[in-house]
């Protein structure tokens, strides 16, 4: 499919997400940088995912459709996959925003010294009518060590060299796999570089298994997940390090900007204002 390895490796892990999948398969097949590969990992759909994925199969890297022990083990068999130099995933359920890979592609030449960078994210309802904006803070090494580390996920593209360091996805974990990560990388003194636009629409539904922990409420097995990822890694929340966080949002204006911008967004339809992202 390539005459050499692309830059990046995309990830799609889906178990029925035959309602939204389509929609992210072609938010990342429509990208303005052509210079990716396409890998959907499903866990044995039983609705019509399957149909849909074989519609696009002929434009896919791998694909692959089996039982698996849930969405840490599908990262890391469609990554075992993975022939490009970053890696980057999106839940089936979501959308990576236009010219995300091409913002990406600049900030990765601009800097060459970083390999992991984050960009901000735009929550949507399932209806793809934007909710809220959020832009995170840049790089604070105190706030970083004793706070939350503000990456969401599928905003977040990691060299290969970091994912194989660390080992990858940790396939006992359901809900924070991602933030488990992020602490590994900081943990083998890996810093990301924050590209200040947004690359993500997270869909906020019923059916989602992560909608909650956006909610101020998160469930309480999420909750455990946190407490355990926190001492495994050494990764103290503290009242300082998540209040400084917040200070340093306000401080460097992405608080603000954000507040502009779910004014300007919110109750549109995702892909209307795309173009202004």
């Amino acid at each position: 499919m390539f005459n050499k390895p692309p830059l990046f490796s995309i990830v799609i892990a889906n178990y029925n997400g035959g309602k939204f999948i389509e929609q992210a398969i072609q938010s990342i097949l429509s990208q303005s940088n052509p210079d990716f590969e396409l890998i959907i990992v499903d866990g044995g759909s039983t609705d019509n995912s399957v149909e849909i994925i074989k519609k696009y199969q002929h434009k896919l890297a791998w694909w692959i459709s089996e039982k698996d022990s849930g969405q840490s083990n599908a990262f890391n068999k469609g990554f075992a996959k993975a022939k490009g130099e970053f890696y980057f995933w999106v839940n089936s359920d979501d959308l990576l925003l236009p010219k995300s890979l091409e913002y990406a592609k600049n900030a990765i030449h601009k800097y060459p010294d970083f390999k992991w960078f984050c960009a901000n994210t735009i929550f949507i309802t399932n209806k793809n009518e934007i909710i809220k904006c959020s832009r995170g803070p840049g790089w604070h090494d105190f706030a970083i060590e004793n706070g939350p580390i503000y990456v969401f996920g599928p905003t977040s593209i990691f060299h290969k060299e970091l994912f194989d360091e660390t080992g990858g996805f940790n396939d006992e974990l359901h809900y924070t796999m991602d933030t488990d990560l992020w602490m590994r990388f900081k943990n083998n003194n890996y810093k990301f570089k924050r590209i200040d636009r947004y690359f993500w629409s997270f869909r906020i539904h019923k059916f989602s298994k992560t909608s909650h922990s956006f909610s101020g409420s998160p469930n309480e097995n999420f909750r455990k997940e946190q407490i355990l990822i926190s001492k495994r890694n050494n990764h103290p929340y503290t009242r300082v390090g998540y209040y400084l966080q917040n200070i340093l949002k306000i401080i460097g204006g992405t608080y603000l900007l954000a507040k502009y911008d779910t004014m300007q967004l919110k109750g549109k339809q995702i892909n209307e204002i795309t173009s202004t992202l």
